[in-house]
């Protein structure tokens, strides 16, 4: 179910894009977060705020990424916009309202899946890369593992528009959260350390191209957890020359939290194509997306996110006609 159809279509969104340029990363996480279901989750909706953000200001603000969340949670008369909540995020909202920063929970990778659109944004600039994955962390996670999986993955997509592959690509991601652990080390925002995390992505970069399977027993991660993205990352590092093959391989291993990351990995690879399976409001995605890639500071003509949300999630005023 589409609530929102951006003019022209995905073969109109397809033309003057390269296709290593990572426009098709929020498309792909939208549909790893939909699976089976009839909407994209949390994951999908919070990585669009961090979307907007960026295309409103080129960079990230945490009051403001705060104050989006707690947006999503009121929803029309009170009713919350966010479907499949992560655990932590209604109690936080409810007892930090948008007071003072860095008083956050931790894990949860949702903290990580919301920077995809950094790793498009910033693709060539690492620093700034870092510095906003880290303050969109922070704006409601105050431990430094998370920090570190967010500039992770987003140098993951990163790389990936750039064309790095395999172990290359998990040697690149692994350099960009060392620059991140640097610098929230020591940082009194933060607390927790993230060396484990960066020790894991490191040993898991000599298994690139072992079966997933066999990845997933040795890291044996939560579900839902930092180790699912640095797994994941693993998993998906090959990009086979049919990036879209790795979808059903992974689907074997019934984890939902891998599909996510991987198809993140596999939208940003292929760029802006038709996805093979239904995606609701896939050409919002793919539009946000496509001006990611350009890096065009437009948003005011895009749909309303906190209206799409209430939609999907509540139907129209008065119900669907």
């Amino acid at each position: 179910m589409s609530v929102v159809r951006m003019s022209g279509g995905m073969n109109a969104l397809s033309t003057n894009i390269s296709r290593d340029s990572g426009a098709g990363v929020l498309l792909g996480l939208a549909a790893g977060d939909q699976g089976s279901g009839a909407a994209y989750g949390h994951h999908g909706q919070l990585a669009m705020v961090v979307a907007y953000e960026m295309l409103r200001h080129g960079g990230v603000e945490q009051v403001r990424i705060r104050e989006a969340l707690s947006r999503l949670t009121g929803g029309r008369s009170g009713r919350s916009r966010v479907r499949g909540a992560p655990p932590w995020l209604h109690s936080y909202l409810e007892q930090e309202g948008l007071k003072g920063l860095g008083s956050g929970p931790h894990g949860g990778m949702d903290v990580a899946t919301r920077a995809v659109s950094i790793g498009v944004w910033h693709r060539n600039h690492p620093l700034d890369l870092v510095a906003d994955s880290v303050r969109a962390a922070n704006s409601t996670h105050t431990d430094r593992p998370s920090a570190v999986a967010a500039a992770v993955l987003a140098g993951t997509i990163a790389g990936i528009s750039h064309g790095q592959y395999g172990r290359d690509l998990v040697a690149g991601a692994w350099e960009v959260g060392q620059m991140a652990k640097d610098r929230v080390d020591g940082d009194p925002a933060f607390d927790g350390d993230a060396t484990l995390l960066l020790d894991s992505l490191k040993y898991l970069s000599s298994m690139v191209g072992e079966d997933p399977s066999v990845i997933i027993e040795r890291i044996q991660p939560e579900r839902e957890s930092l180790l699912s993205v640095i797994s994941a990352i693993a998993i998906g590092a090959p990009l086979h020359q049919d990036p879209f093959a790795a979808i059903p391989e992974v689907a074997l291993l019934r984890r939902r939290d891998i599909d996510i990351v991987i198809s993140a990995m596999v939208g940003a690879r292929v760029g802006l194509v038709q996805w093979p399976s239904s995606v609701a409001n896939d050409t919002w995605f793919a539009e946000t997306g496509r001006r990611l890639a350009d890096r065009k500071k437009r948003v005011d003509d895009l749909p309303d996110l906190f209206e799409v949300e209430d939609r999907l999630s509540h139907g129209p005023p008065g119900g669907y006609r």
